[in-house]
């Protein structure tokens, strides 16, 4: 019995021990917290991060014929800044052109370009993008 009675105490200490643990990072002192994250991280990882998004979402630019992307730029929304770079796909019946925003070095969103979001970007060939879309078609 007085070895029930250790393997029991020695239980609740350790049950004490975890719960104490888990109040703590809870608590005011921070533990567990999460950092402050600053929104405006650059993308570096911005090419290959718009290449896993198309692998995911293919449809809208597949028959491309020639891709361009731009550099990573800030600009205002708003009140807040915010990264973003502009993607223009040709194809022999239709031209398309996306902005795509970053929050934190990741996409935040891709949409359709207005008029004049993409107008003073500087664009360079994409051909990564054009292998993307050509192994996502073979693969239907």
């Amino acid at each position: 019995m007085a070895l029930k009675t250790r393997v029991s105490r020695a239980c609740s200490v350790f049950l004490l021990i975890q719960l104490a643990a888990a109040g703590a990072g809870c608590s005011e002192f921070g533990f567990g917290r999460d950092k402050a994250v600053d929104p405006n991280v650059f993308p570096e990882n911005y090419k290959k991060d718009v290449l896993a998004y198309v692998e995911n979402h293919p449809a809208e630019l597949l028959n491309a014929r020639d891709a361009a992307i731009s550099a990573p730029a800030l600009r205002q929304f708003g009140t807040e800044s915010r990264y973003f770079i502009c993607l223009r796909a040709n194809a022999p019946d239709w031209r398309k052109e996306k902005m795509v925003t970053f929050f934190s070095g990741r996409i935040n969103q891709l949409v359709d370009a207005e008029s004049n979001q993409c107008n003073a970007v500087q664009y360079q060939p994409f051909p990564e993008l054009l292998a993307q879309l050509r192994e996502s078609q073979q693969k239907k």
